[in-house]
């Protein structure tokens, strides 16, 4: 074969693996059949295997934080191993339980738990559990903050490992009460022998019910991403909630001075409970995020060419809701969430409570209902720089799917979600290829 065939050979090849659409594998259950599960979450183990977290029901109708590691050979999980001090934890969608994997392999588990009996109902705290042989024993619950107070909400936190090795988590806390509007962001870091130490406020002044995000890139610097709260002179009576952008370059001991990471100008008194979704590649800082101001939908952005400032939102999708955001290796990126079939229309009356959890979603003037018959389908976007370049519908629409998360590994996307059934609700996977 000469050599022009062999090009010629070459090149038909390369065409036609990239022609073809990657398709989903059928959607698996993976948490315990007939358990009501929820809060799926993905991280990465100190070898680089995808795990999934989420919270599931045990047999006296408590919640518990049970994770999976991903097997790339046989594209199934493996035996779920449960974090038992997390019994009686919290199953929020925006704040679910989660583990963190420090170098060393010491697994460290993030759970909330309400207080009971106190006059302030959504009162509760963050506690966290380690293991340092690989979940088979675990050490007693202990308070992630400092501030232990039972009459204020902790909640809204996420956790990550540093390229120090060592854990960092934030979270939206209560403790300030109606000395500020909205909850306060905090940070806290693990030390080499030992657990969680000083915890740092870093903003005053957040959505109270809205997922916070903290991403950590390859040069080491901390990304953290949340809802802030803003009340100009102008709007004496209204509140605007879009996104902050803060970081650290030196593990977290200094942060930056926050910056809004789209001028959205969103008038909003309540909670949307939808937080935003962080990705870092060669291009920059990626975040997603959904908004009603300016238009309903949901919205990508990046770092500009100096990494100093955000570029004009793009829109993704104007129904869309709760995003998550991977990098790839190729430069793009990807993006899972929920695309319900119908959207209803509510108006937000009042405020939301500081530590107000409510099931329903309200996104300024809609509300998404996850019932049985909130019918929705699983989105996957591709994105480069400039926004959509291909888009893959991982569900029917046939079902309730919605709170959808993602990860990589080995040239693998493997997507989560929660489905609703009439039997209850259940976590379930699919991979791409």
């Amino acid at each position: 074969m000469t050599k022009l065939a062999i090009t010629l050979m070459s090149t038909f090849l390369l065409f036609s693996a990239c022609s073809r659409k990657a398709e989903p594998s059928e959607p698996q259950l993976l948490s315990t059949v007939g358990a009501e599960a929820a809060g799926p979450f993905f991280t990465k183990d100190h070898e680089g295997n995808a795990v999934l977290c989420w919270t599931e029901k045990n047999s006296n109708g408590l919640y518990q934080l049970k994770y999976a590691t991903y097997n790339t050979k046989s594209n199934k999980f493996d035996v779920p191993v449960t974090v038992p001090p997390s019994v009686g934890c919290s199953s929020s969608a925006e704040s679910m339980a989660k583990v963190a994997f420090k170098a060393d392999g010491t697994v460290f588990a993030l759970f909330a738990k309400r207080f009971t009996e106190e006059q302030n109902p959504y009162a509760g705290a963050i506690y966290y559990s380690f293991s340092t042989d690989r979940g088979k024993h675990w050490s007693e619950a202990s308070f992630l903050h400092s501030d232990t107070t039972h009459a204020y909400g902790r909640n809204f936190f996420d956790i990550a490992t540093l390229n120090d090795g060592e854990v960092a988590a934030i979270w939206l806390d209560g403790r300030y009460g109606k000395s500020i509007k909205g909850s306060a962001l905090f940070f806290s870091r693990t030390e080499k022998g030992t657990g969680f130490v000083v915890d740092t406020c870093l903003d005053k002044g957040t959505c109270e019910c809205c997922r916070t995000d903290i991403l950590t890139d390859e040069a080491g610097t901390i990304h953290l991403a949340y809802r802030n709260i803003e009340v100009p002179n102008a709007l004496a009576d209204q509140q605007i909630r879009d996104m902050a952008y803060i970081k650290s370059a030196d593990n977290g001991r200094t942060f930056s001075s926050a910056e809004t990471i789209s001028k959205d100008n969103w008038e909003i008194t309540g909670c949307p409970h939808s937080g935003p979704s962080l990705a870092a590649n060669k291009q920059g800082l990626q975040a997603t995020w959904f908004t009603a101001g300016g238009g309903s939908g949901l919205y990508h952005t990046s770092t500009n060419a100096t990494g100093n400032g955000f570029r004009n939102r793009n829109l993704l999708s104007v129904s869309g809701r709760h995003p998550q955001m991977i990098a790839l290796n190729d430069g793009r990126m990807a993006v899972v969430f929920e695309e319900p079939l119908s959207v209803e229309v509510e108006t937000v009356k009042k405020s939301h409570n500081h530590d107000n959890l409510k099931k329903s979603h309200n996104h300024g003037n809609m509300k998404m209902s996850h019932g049985t018959n909130g019918a929705a389908r699983i989105i996957l976007n591709y994105l480069n720089s400039d926004g959509l370049k291909a888009s893959i519908a991982l569900t029917d629409g046939q079902h309730s799917d919605h709170h959808a998360v993602l990860t990589s590994v080995d040239h693998t996307l493997i997507t989560a979600w929660v489905r609703e059934n009439e039997t209850g609700n259940g976590v379930y996977f699919s991979h791409i290829r």
